[in-house]
């Protein structure tokens, strides 16, 4: 299992099933790339946690296993989600577009 490399993040705030989707940027120091957010993560024991530098403080858990992760978010502040990313050089089926009420880091959008 090899977190770092490009990811496709889809995430779903309140867990309706209606995902939206972004590439998001694991480096190898520890650091991630979600443009325009940045943030930290850490993996052991086939688990993975990340969380942005910017507000609202949001945080992503989860499970890893070879090019796919699965998790859950939150907000601290009330937004719950649910989350799977695959590599990008993983084989996935497309899913309908959706346009979500809030982005990656819970930032309610336009």
């Amino acid at each position: 299992m090899s977190v770092p490399g490009t990811w496709t993040l889809n995430f779903d705030w309140g867990c309706s099933g209606n995902y939206g989707h972004t590439p998001i940027t694991f480096n190898s120091n520890g650091s991630f790339s979600l443009p325009p957010y940045t943030g930290k993560w850490s993996s052991h024991d086939g688990q993975i946690i990340w969380r942005f530098d910017q507000a609202p403080s949001t945080v992503y858990g989860g499970t890893v296993v070879d090019s796919a992760m699965v998790g859950i978010s939150s907000t601290l502040a009330g937004l719950n989600g649910c989350w799977y990313a695959t590599l990008t050089t993983a084989t996935t089926k497309a899913f309908a577009e959706h346009k979500s009420k809030h982005d990656p880091a819970g930032v309610a959008t336009k």
